[in-house]
């Protein structure tokens, strides 16, 4: 999906909610006076949850932007997702569910029929092992293909085939002695380095809204003389 498609979508969704919450704050605005004795801005009381949401959306599409400057990587939304392996490779998410491994070697975009359609990988100092979903050779079956590529001599080979990813990484693992814990579906490996960044950025977002209700939310929706 097109950033622009995912932006819209998710304004459509936002709106949706905020009117939903937005009635249930009249009720709220009309009880607290029948409570209270105070005049209450019924407007603001209605449309405080939709400047809540938007304001906390747009906080985190923006910290997501200045992640991605950061890091090199996506900003999140989307279906072109990316997270750097090293600063040579990166794993790329180029549609719904299919990932590559993409690197950009001496200026020249390097991509070769078994970097794509990876399905999990295992990363050790500059060794990075992964498996690819390819059809084998001339044949209609579809097979996993295993391949090792040396990051810093950027050479790789692929040097195993079977039917199924743990047949593989059973063989693989068994020999070098590695734990199979540290293979990793590339959208565990994704969220893996992601997940922190987007836990910060919702608690900081929770914190900082929360102070501004604390601080600006009785001027917003109570009348004052």
């Amino acid at each position: 999906m097109g950033l622009l498609f995912v932006l819209i979508f998710w304004g459509i969704v936002f709106a949706i909610l905020s009117v939903g919450l937005g009635l249930p704050g009249l009720i709220l605005a009309h009880l607290y006076k029948k409570r209270t004795s105070k005049e209450v801005k019924l407007t603001a009381w209605f449309f405080a949850p939709g400047v809540l949401i938007f304001s906390f959306a747009g906080l985190f599409f923006f910290e997501n932007i200045a992640y991605s400057i950061v890091t090199g990587s996506d900003i999140g939304i989307g279906e072109s997702w990316n997270v750097n392996i090293n600063d040579k490779y990166q794993l790329h998410r180029f549609d719904a569910w299919d990932w590559r491994l993409d690197t950009d070697v001496n200026g020249n975009f390097f991509e070769k029929k078994v970097f794509n359609h990876v399905e999990e990988l295992l990363v050790r100092d500059d060794t990075i092992t992964f498996i690819s979903k390819l059809h084998k050779y001339d044949c209609d079956s579809t097979y996993y293909f295993l391949t090792q590529l040396d990051a810093h001599e950027e050479k790789y080979a692929t040097i195993d085939s079977a039917s199924t990813t743990t047949i593989l990484w059973d063989r693989y693992t068994k020999v070098r002695g590695l734990d199979k814990d540290d293979v990793y579906t590339c959208d565990e490996y994704y969220w893996k380095y992601r997940k922190y960044s987007m836990i910060f950025f919702l608690i900081f977002n929770i914190l900082l809204l929360g102070y501004l209700i604390r601080r600006f939310g009785k001027r917003f929706l109570i009348e004052e003389y």
